[in-house]
């Protein structure tokens, strides 16, 4: 009888699992010591950076479970980035200002309006085909709309008059 090999999927969403990583830090309170002994036991891995598959994450975040981290979801309350399982034609760069400076100076920043808006600017129906020259003309309408509702764009902090 042979036994099962583990087949190890690599990671998706590697920017936003890094980032979870660190909140869960943060808000766990560890020291930098304790953080590496925990990403050492849990993933086999020195550095959040050096996190290659699906399992890994799911260990490191099962351990910062136990100190007594819980995510947004467990919690109840809904994600700050929009739930969007296209991949979208510009630049993740490019995608993540769009997302921030929506979710900054939008009236509504939920992820249909931002689909309404991007359709407004670009007329493109899907994010998928927005390319990076469109996805330009999105960012400079939302530095306008972040201007008029008194942030800064550049900073994303608050306009001092």
């Amino acid at each position: 009888m042979k036994s099962a090999v583990k087949i190890h999927r690599p990671i998706l969403n590697r920017k936003e699992k890094l980032s979870l990583i660190h909140i869960a830090k943060k808000e766990t309170g560890i020291t930098d010591e304790a953080y590496r002994l925990l990403l050492e036991d849990a993933a086999g891995i020195g550095s959040a950076a050096d996190i290659a598959f699906e399992d890994q994450f799911k260990a490191v975040m099962k351990a910062f479970e136990k100190l007594g981290f819980r995510s947004w979801k467990k919690q109840g309350k809904t994600n700050s980035r929009p739930e969007w399982t296209d991949t979208w034609g510009c630049t993740e760069d490019q995608r993540a200002k769009i997302e921030v400076m929506w979710k900054t100076c939008a009236r509504n920043p939920g992820d249909r309006a931002l689909r309404a808006f991007v359709k407004r600017i670009t007329r493109v129906d899907s994010p998928v085909f927005l390319r990076p020259d469109l996805a330009r003309k999105v960012i400079l309408a939302l530095s306008d709309m972040m201007r008029k509702a008194g942030f800064d764009p550049d900073t994303g902090g608050r306009l001092v008059v």
